[in-house]
């Protein structure tokens, strides 16, 4: 395991070694008292878990208090995109039931899920939950199935497929920058693909150039299946496919689409509680002390059976898919009028007074007006496509002045 050069001494210790400091350079102190804690890191996290004095940011290195990827979390938690999961689909849709998953109870629970895996097997529980937390930012209205119909117009207008881990990182580096570390980026850009086999090896010590390589391939190939730089990413990665396994099947009964007994018989129970009690410790015991994120071959086969009742029995219901015509027309009519209008009017236009007028100018110049629709419409939640669609192609009475 890693050593520094006050190995030995307690925190108390250790913090008594700085001065006593004015309040005019408080500052200075809080970082150095920051400084302590993070060398601290290279005694007890794990060998090949991403340090904080490793983090990368895209833009100059910033100073404070906290520890980088604590600084990364709160900035995702402070951001417009965050606020916005709160009324973003994770499968169910314009149901009324306040008890039905949406993206942003989603995002958490995949964090509380992987954060207490993460500190048994010694990980930087900072990174996973800002990879957890940040990593669905993407997703447009209507969750996957959005994301289809998005896919489809973007390539019809020769853009290229949507893919929403794309789109995530997007959003945080060129639409709302919060210019977060690489490892965070990274995290958003591979969380997909989380059945793909039973070891997860990160392919450690990823440049930004390798991040920009693999945001490319993720364009050409929304399906591509692209592994990590960290453990941490591996482990948001495997347990995002966990979280909604369990949850999905639990609101699925809330709604009366399944009853319990229709869940098939394996080794993860017939319940959330007991599929992520089950999974959990079996990626503790496959992945402790190892280089690498695991879990045993008897679960893997247990979560595709799972995984495939879903796909057959809730995803594709009949029941949840009542209003999908519509949404499919919708999302041609909004992206159409868009389009068009920006086209034509420019400054003047609706997606212009109400989403481009506070861009930054490098966006402004290096983004073609299909992708600023596209930016607009994935950002927006349910509730707000649907006002969207009402406000500019729904006629409204007028009142005539004599």
């Amino acid at each position: 395991m890693r050593r520094h050069e006050n190995k030995g001494l307690s925190d108390r210790q250790l913090f008594a070694k700085i001065p006593s400091m004015e309040h005019s350079i408080a500052t200075e102190a809080l970082i150095q008292y920051r400084d302590i804690i993070q060398r601290r890191e290279e005694e007890i996290l794990h060998p090949k878990a991403a340090l904080s004095k490793d983090h990368s940011r895209y833009k100059d290195k910033e100073d404070d208090h906290r520890l980088p990827y604590k600084r990364d979390v709160d900035r995702i938690v402070h951001s417009k995109a965050y606020a916005r999961y709160s009324d973003k689909t994770q499968v169910v849709y314009l149901v009324d039931n306040d008890h039905i998953t949406h993206r942003g109870l989603h995002v958490q629970l995949v964090s509380s899920f992987a954060r207490g895996i993460g500190e048994i097997l010694s990980l930087n529980t900072d990174l996973i939950e800002a990879i957890a937390l940040g990593h669905d930012v993407g997703h447009p209205p209507f969750g996957h199935e959005g994301e289809g119909y998005l896919s489809q117009l973007s390539e019809e207008y020769r853009n290229g497929p949507f893919a929403h881990p794309l789109q995530s990182c997007r959003l945080f580096t060129v639409i709302e920058p919060l210019n977060l570390g690489l490892a965070v980026y990274d995290g958003f850009l591979c969380h997909d693909g989380g059945m793909c086999g039973t070891q997860y090896v990160p392919r450690l010590g990823k440049t930004w150039q390798d991040h920009f390589n693999d945001c490319k391939e993720k364009q050409k190939n929304p399906d591509q299946n692209i592994w990590p730089g960290t453990l941490e990413g591996c482990l948001v990665k495997l347990c995002d496919t966990a979280s909604y396994i369990g949850k999905d099947i639990e609101d699925a009964i809330q709604l009366k689409i399944i009853s319990r007994e229709e869940i098939p018989q394996t080794i993860l129970g017939n319940s959330n509680r007991q599929l992520l009690t089950v999974v959990a410790q079996d990626i503790i015991q496959s992945s402790y002390g190892r280089d690498y994120i695991a879990f045993s071959e008897e679960i893997y086969k247990a979560m595709g059976v799972l995984r495939r009742f879903n796909f057959e029995k809730i995803y594709t219901h009949h029941k949840l898919k009542v209003e999908s015509a519509k949404i499919k027309k919708g999302y041609r009519i909004l992206f159409e009028y868009l389009l068009d209008e920006l086209t034509h009017k420019k400054k003047q236009s609706y997606i212009w007074k109400n989403f481009a007028h506070d861009k930054s100018e490098a966006y402004l110049s290096q983004t073609t007006n299909v992708q600023m629709v596209i930016d607009y419409i994935a950002g927006m939640t349910d509730n707000y496509f649907i006002k969207t669609l009402e406000s500019l192609i729904v006629p409204k009475r007028i009142t005539l002045i004599c």
